[in-house]
C-alpha cells in the first residue's frame, strides 16, 4: 500500500508537468481569448444590501440561447451578463436573479427572461452562506433596437445585523453598474 510520502513524491512532478503544459487551458490553434474575440474588463465592485456585485461581461445581439436540454431564439435579441455576487457578511443572505435589471431597457423586458434562464439552468434565488462568492449568468430578451447601458444590481433587504430588526440600507432602484455591451455571441 502506498504511503503518503510516496504519493507526494509521485504527485509533485505530475503537478509541475501539468502546470507547465497548461492543463485545461486553451485551444490547439494557438489563439488567445483576446485575439479570438474582443474582451471586456470587469466592472469595479458595487455593494447593495449585504451583497457585492461585479459585472464580469455584458453582450447583446445574441441570436439564440442553448442549454443541455433546449434552445430557442429571442423575440428580439438576447443580452447576457456574467455577474459575480459576493456575500462578505458572516450570515446567510439571499440573491434573487429577478431583481437584477438590464439598464437602458424599460418594463418587464429589463428583467431576466425566465425561459432563457431555465435553458441555461440558472437559479431564481440562491441562499449565499457567509463569506461566499458565486458567478451567475443573466439572460435578457430585449427589443432588437434596445441599447443596454449596464446592469442595475440589487441586493438583499435583511436586517443590518444579527441583533437588529432594521433592514440594511440599499438603493430603492438598485445600483447602476455601467458597462457598454459587446456585440454578439
Amino acid at each position: 500500500m502506498p504511503t503518503a510520502r510516496m504519493i507526494r513524491r509521485t504527485a509533485a512532478p505530475v503537478l509541475a508537468l501539468l502546470l507547465l503544459t497548461g492543463c485545461g487551458g486553451g485551444d490547439s490553434g494557438g489563439s488567445t481569448p483576446s485575439s479570438a474575440s474582443p474582451s471586456q474588463s470587469p466592472s469595479r465592485a458595487y455593494k447593495d444590501g449585504h451583497l457585492t456585485f461585479t459585472v464580469l461581461s455584458l453582450r447583446c445581439g445574441i441570436t439564440g440561447v442553448t442549454g443541455s436540454h433546449s434552445d430557442a431564439p429571442p423575440q428580439g435579441q438576447f443580452c447576457a451578463a456574467r455577474l459575480r455576487v459576493e456575500n462578505r457578511d458572516p450570515n446567510y443572505h439571499v440573491y434573487e436573479s429577478a431583481r437584477q435589471r438590464l439598464a437602458g431597457v424599460s418594463g418587464d423586458r429589463a428583467r431576466p427572461d425566465s425561459f432563457a434562464m431555465a435553458v441555461r439552468r440558472q437559479s431564481d434565488t440562491v441562499k449565499l452562506g457567509g463569506h461566499t462568492l458565486m458567478e451567475v449568468e443573466l439572460w435578457y430578451d430585449v427589443p432588437k433596437d434596445a441599447k443596454a447601458t449596464g446592469l442595475r444590481v440589487s441586493g438583499d433587504n435583511d436586517p443590518s445585523s444579527f441583533t437588529s430588526t432594521k433592514p440594511i440600507g440599499r438603493a430603492p432602484n438598485g445600483v447602476l453598474v455601467p458597462m457598454k455591451p459587446l456585440a454578439g455571441n
